[in-house]
């Protein structure tokens, strides 16, 4: 019955030397977790704020490409407006070119000397 007892105690030791080492691995996992949350924190939070400046940057060339079109319509419009003015300015010169040219070939056909008819 000793013997019986002595083994009963002895199994009781190896079992509480268990239940001990598995409490200090479990504390030793909380630990680690912990540590590990605390890390996927700080990732989560680096992320979140690079995001934003990301966000913060898009709206920002957003505006800037936005204010470019902008400024090249109101360029190309104000070209197109030149260019049609210019257009409205060679047609006038060259109906003048043209007009003049008449006039000139009448004078020089008045002139004494001058060739009878068309001879260009």
């Amino acid at each position: 019955m000793r013997q019986r007892l002595n083994d009963f105690e002895a199994e009781q030791r190896v079992l509480k030397q268990r239940a001990a080492d598995r409490e200090a691995e479990v504390v030793t996992l909380q630990s680690k977790l912990q540590d590990h949350d605390g890390a996927v924190s700080a990732m989560l939070q680096q992320a979140q704020q690079a995001e934003a400046e990301l966000r913060e940057q898009l709206a920002r060339e957003t505006a800037e490409r936005q204010a470019l079109e902008s400024r090249f319509s109101a360029r190309e419009t104000e070209l197109q407006g030149s260019l049609q003015t210019r257009d409205t300015e060679l047609q006038r010169l060259r109906v003048a070119a043209a007009s003049a040219r008449e006039r000139i070939d009448a004078v020089l056909a008045r002139l004494p000397g001058a060739p009878s008819g068309d001879q260009h």
